[in-house]
């Protein structure tokens, strides 16, 4: 039995957070990950593009996750550039056995890799000094 490595590259860029309808003001964050199969090993590498890491506010990544910089809404319909890019890397061994069967690796890579998940988070002006982001929605 032979194995196989491949690697699965997955960028997302949040070029502008714009918003429709005003839910609340306060600041608000997007939080993205990807969930790879455990059936497979692998290994996840979650980086950031143009990140200084020099302010509380500049996107970074924690466990997996890449979180935005966090932006501040005030108004309704108010567009803010965010220019976060976030990257995935999956690195994957693979049975060389059922590669072959696949005809083409990217087959067998594409059903191991499963969801690239998109969170936006929320902190509200008015919850004094808690600083911990609320989940609000979510998509896949």
């Amino acid at each position: 039995m032979s194995e196989v490595q491949g690697t699965v590259e997955f960028s997302v860029e949040l070029h502008k957070f714009h918003n429709v309808d005003l839910f609340q003001r306060g600041f608000y964050q997007v939080r993205a990950g990807l969930k790879v199969s455990p059936r497979v090993p692998h290994r996840l590498i979650a980086t950031t593009q143009n990140n200084t890491g020099k302010s509380a506010f500049s996107p970074g990544v924690y466990d997996g996750s890449v979180f935005s910089r966090i932006v501040q809404i005030l108004y309704r319909n108010e567009e803010i550039t965010v220019n976060d890019c976030m990257v995935f890397r999956v690195h994957l061994l693979l049975d060389g056995d059922r590669v072959s069967a696949a005809g083409h690796p990217h087959i067998l890579m594409d059903n191991e890799v499963k969801v690239l998940y998109l969170e936006l988070y929320f902190v509200s002006f008015t919850h004094g000094n808690s600083r911990h982001f609320v989940f609000i929605s979510s998509g896949f």
